[in-house]
């Protein structure tokens, strides 16, 4: 796969050459009791007994041992760390008659040290405990969501950031506002004229009677716009809305 032009990395194909790495330099070292570093040391033997074949392994030997070599030192100052962490999670577990990895211990090992969520299931299986895969889903779709809100706050510059979902634009149509127009969006500094047809605080849009605190955050909606929105990996346009009078 390296010869291919695969990285170890956490996404994609490189994450799934990452998992097998690290699944190998784990059951190396602690099942085989190999010497940290074992792994690069068979790639001369590999290129050796399938080289004829595959001669891209002949070609690319040097960057598949100098990839190898990185992400397997990368991944032994987590490793040890890692199994007595484990050992010791399975003790405790053991002696409370639990045979369950608790998701939270699962995400620790995952975010902290490294460890993929399949490495911690074998491991579990050879000590013949189950892994709670669903708090663990659970824990790292909280963290993405901290990570987009995090990406998010960075992108507002600190301001609170608004979001038009299924049950505001139904607003919005049943008060008659019709879509933006932003069809001079694909041109550059441009200056548009346009009307405030809605204003959206914390507490929802604005009607008759409501008000808005000095300093509080808002969101226009206007009947035209020049801004590109966020969608897909197209990051929304900055820019300044000047108010007339």
């Amino acid at each position: 796969a390296i010869a291919d032009g695969a990285i170890p990395n956490n996404e994609g194909r490189g994450y799934v050459l990452r998992r097998i790495l690290r699944r190998a330099a784990r059951y190396g070292q602690q099942i085989l009791k190999c010497e940290p570093g074992f792994f690069a040391k068979l790639v001369p033997v590999v290129v050796d007994t399938f080289g004829e074949t595959y001669p891209e392994l002949k070609e690319q030997q040097d960057t598949i041992l100098e990839i190898i070599v990185e992400e397997e030192k990368a991944f032994a100052t987590m490793l040890d760390r890692g199994i007595k962490y484990f050992t010791e999670m399975e003790e405790e577990l053991k002696k409370d008659g639990k045979k369950e990895v608790p998701g939270d211990k699962a995400f620790f090992l995952y975010d902290t040290l490294g460890f993929p969520i399949d490495l911690t299931e074998q491991m579990a299986e050879e000590a013949g405990l189950i892994v709670d895969v669903n708090a663990f889903e659970s824990d790292l779709e909280a963290q993405k969501q901290r990570s987009r809100d995090a990406r998010k706050a960075a992108k507002a510059g600190g301001a609170e950031r608004f979001e038009l979902i299924a049950e505001q634009t139904a607003w919005l149509a049943d008060n008659g506002v019709e879509a933006t127009i932003d069809d001079t969006k694909y041109e550059w500094d441009v200056e548009t004229d346009a009307t405030v047809k809605a204003i959206f605080g914390a507490d929802g849009f604005v009607t008759d009677g409501s008000t808005i605190k000095a300093g509080q955050s808002v969101g226009l909606v206007l009947d035209k716009s020049s801004f590109y929105a966020e969608a897909g990996g197209q990051e929304a346009d900055l820019g300044v809305i000047v108010v007339d009078g």
